[in-house]
């Protein structure tokens, strides 16, 4: 790999509640590109303890406020570790590592590229308004002028992008999945033990799941009241949530669950991981989104890439995987979401799974990693 450029990808956490998608978009990438023979590394911080995830990452013990993400450890090394790659990947925005490492890249003058997202949706920007005004005077802003080229998730965040003002160049590459690695694992009849709860089973009823964070911005206010509308109609359907809990969340979908009589029509399982994961989404009948914001949502993927279809709502800007008939698309609000889910309840087994299929060889056609990375390394070259 030494004679290949040399790639460092920075981003908040590799942690699955602090880093989210951020965290595991930058691991597959950064992953898949030294599959491929390109140097890679990638920086980020932690909390309580390092992740180790994949090779080749360095993790940073950070200081509070957690909410900035600074690590002492990261800027004494930021120096040293700019001197040896050619291209600096920004995952992400607003936080220390982009502070760290924007700033070596103009004093080193390398390349630096950013990548979004999703911070650009207008929910996104509308949150913690001030805080974001003063990160751009205090860094943002040249970091911003310095980028060589931005790198969109689809073309909606492209133009979004551009409508910040930004003229470098945009190159539209998505988020890629690893197809082979969500095949079915084990004796799909056998109980997943979960955090919240111990072996889940997969009975008579259809299971309908969403699979995230628990996190205002993903919907959840929205899904919980029009799973009661339909709820009673579908008697051989069961709501399972699944995903760590952000803030306090899951206590006010609980509550909002349990007012509305369906304490025994959904389920939640906390954060799953690895094969129970892939199991639980192999157990699905149908996925559901129903998030106010998102960049490019890994969950989709996943779930077509398991054969299920999906219902999600624009605003998850998963229409160009869902164009060749893996899913159902609906707005972010009550009316649309019922609306949708309900014909998706109501469709026949067959066209659930023709639909599954549709999406998992659209996932496989468009998203997988070779793809992704060879066109990002295109960008690279041209841009850098």
């Amino acid at each position: 790999m030494t004679g290949s450029p040399g790639h460092l990808h920075f981003t908040q956490s590799l942690e699955p509640l602090q880093g989210g998608g951020l965290g595991s978009s930058a691991i597959s990438l950064h992953e898949h590109m030294r599959q491929v023979g390109l140097r890679s590394l990638l920086c980020s911080t932690y909390g309580h303890a390092a992740q180790h995830r994949v090779d080749g990452t360095r993790e940073y013990a950070r200081r509070r406020p957690d909410f900035f993400y600074y690590a002492p450890g990261m800027r004494r090394e930021a120096r040293g570790l700019v001197h040896d790659v050619d291209v600096l990947h920004g995952h992400g925005l607003y936080v220390a590592p982009n502070l760290i490492f924007g700033r070596e890249a103009r004093r080193q003058r390398k390349a630096l590229v950013y990548h979004v997202h999703g911070m650009f949706e207008p929910y996104i920007l509308q949150r913690s308004r001030w805080k974001k005004r003063l990160v751009h005077l205090l860094f943002e802003d040249r970091n911003i002028e310095s980028v060589r080229f931005w790198r969109a998730l689809t073309a909606k965040e492209a133009d979004q992008i551009r409508g910040t003002g930004a003229r470098q160049p945009i190159a539209v590459v998505p988020n890629g999945l690893d197809v082979a690695q969500f095949a079915p694992v084990g004796d799909p009849g056998r109980p997943i033990d979960t955090p919240l709860i111990e072996g889940l089973c997969k009975g008579a009823r259809h299971r309908l799941l969403f699979l995230g964070r628990i996190h205002p911005k993903k919907g959840l206010a929205l899904l919980i009241p029009a799973w009661s509308r339909l709820a009673l109609g579908h008697p051989d359907w069961e709501l399972v949530i699944a995903g760590p809990d952000e803030g306090g969340h899951l206590a006010e979908v609980r509550s909002l669950a349990a007012s509305l009589g369906l304490a025994d029509r959904v389920m939640f399982t906390g954060m799953v991981q690895g094969e129970a994961k892939i199991r639980l989404l192999h157990s699905a009948d149908l996925f559901v989104l129903p998030s106010f914001s998102e960049g490019f949502p890994m969950s989709v993927l996943e779930a077509l890439a398991c054969g299920v279809p999906v219902v999600a709502t624009r605003e998850s800007n998963v229409g160009e995987v869902l164009s060749s008939g893996g899913g159902w698309e609906c707005d972010a609000e009550a009316e649309s979401l019922t609306r949708m889910l309900g014909q998706a309840l109501q469709a026949g087994e067959s066209e659930r799974r023709d639909r599954g299929r549709a999406g998992r060889r659209r996932v496989e056609q468009h998203y997988g990693w070779p793809a992704v990375v060879a066109e990002l390394e295109r960008a690279c070259r041209a841009y850098c």
